[in-house]
């Protein structure tokens, strides 16, 4: 399983991060390890709704479950996310990133997580 982290790189501008996330098998399923979010909500956009440059309100995941959206960070790199896609926004400040959604209407269950969250320590192997 993997998720794509958007962050402020030392250089000052945005980017893009492919994390790997630790599973462990149980007889309910391969899980991961828990999250303690702050705050969960979901939201609906319409195709082609467009976001201009924006920061993320703070360590969140947006999970795509239905449609799909293109997000650019600021060294000019895109993404696309669809159905089962995570995307981990933690570029509060800085350029940020923008995103358009190319199909519609995206359902994205968003869970905000809280200030100390790190992704890569949550995202290890259960053995850590």
């Amino acid at each position: 399983m993997q998720l794509t982290r958007m962050y402020q790189g030392d250089d000052g501008t945005s980017h893009f991060e492919d994390i790997d996330i630790a599973l462990k098998q149980f007889d309910i399923g391969d899980v991961t390890r828990r999250l303690f979010p702050t705050s969960v909500s979901f939201r609906v956009t319409e195709q082609d709704w467009h976001m201009d440059w924006h920061n993320a309100p703070g360590k969140s995941m947006i999970i795509v479950i239905r449609g799909a959206v293109k997000t650019e960070v600021s060294n000019g790199e895109t993404r696309t996310f669809g159905p089962g896609d995570i995307c981990y926004a933690e570029d509060a400040e800085g350029p940020g990133h923008r995103t358009t959604d190319i199909e519609g209407p995206r359902l994205s269950l968003m869970v905000l997580l809280p200030d100390d969250f790190d992704v890569h320590r949550w995202a290890r192997s259960f053995d850590d």
